[in-house]
């Protein structure tokens, strides 16, 4: 028996100590997992206690099918389908990440232009339904394997490659929508400048 099998097993008997050592050892994951969800720092934070509470009350439901990984990542994306059903605040990333991050000799130009292709990728990624977004999410921002991403969102796995290949494409069309909006606002400035 695995210490993750032992530490669940623990869990379902009821001992408080080994959710706590639970809590630790998946505490940074579920966050990073429900801010890319959710994409706000508080809701993110709400989402992680909201998602630790049902697995203490669901943890002895907790049969093995799946890995333990992929039955509290469940739990997660669940807790932050919830609430983004109720609330539909998206909110910009602030610009502070610049602050302490760059090393010398780093070129800002470069690093400021990969975090703005970055955020509007995130942006385009955050514009398609939950049904596209959600498999987009866990397989390329959490890296999880499609098989896991099925078990995650009770899905087929043809169904996984399916929603991945037509999120490709929608995000290829919005992109070229924004670059040929943004060529047509440069065409239009530049016709008003010529006036």
């Amino acid at each position: 028996m695995s210490e993750l099998d032992e530490l669940v097993r623990r869990c379902q008997a009821g001992e408080l100590a080994a959710f706590t050592a639970l809590f630790r050892r998946y505490e940074a994951r579920a966050y990073r997992l429900a801010l890319t969800i959710v994409r706000d720092e508080r809701d993110a934070e709400d989402a992680v206690q909201d998602a630790f509470l049902r697995a203490f009350e669901r943890i002895k439901r907790f049969r093995g099918d799946a890995s333990f990984d992929t039955w509290f990542t469940t739990v997660v994306v669940n807790v932050c389908r919830d609430r983004r059903r109720r609330r539909r605040v998206r909110q910009a990333l602030p610009i502070e990440w610049l602050h302490g991050r760059l090393r010398s000799g780093d070129d800002v130009v470069e690093t400021v232009s990969r975090r703005l292709d970055r955020q509007a990728m995130s942006a385009l990624v955050d514009r398609l339904d939950d049904a596209h977004r959600l498999p987009v999410l866990l397989h390329y921002y959490e890296g999880l394997p499609c098989a896991d991403v099925a078990r995650i969102l009770g899905m087929r796995l043809t169904t996984v490659y399916t929603r991945l290949n037509t999120a490709r494409i929608r995000l290829r069309e919005m992109r070229q929508e924004e670059i040929g909006e943004m060529r047509g606002n440069r065409c239009s400035s530049a016709k008003v400048d010529e006036k």
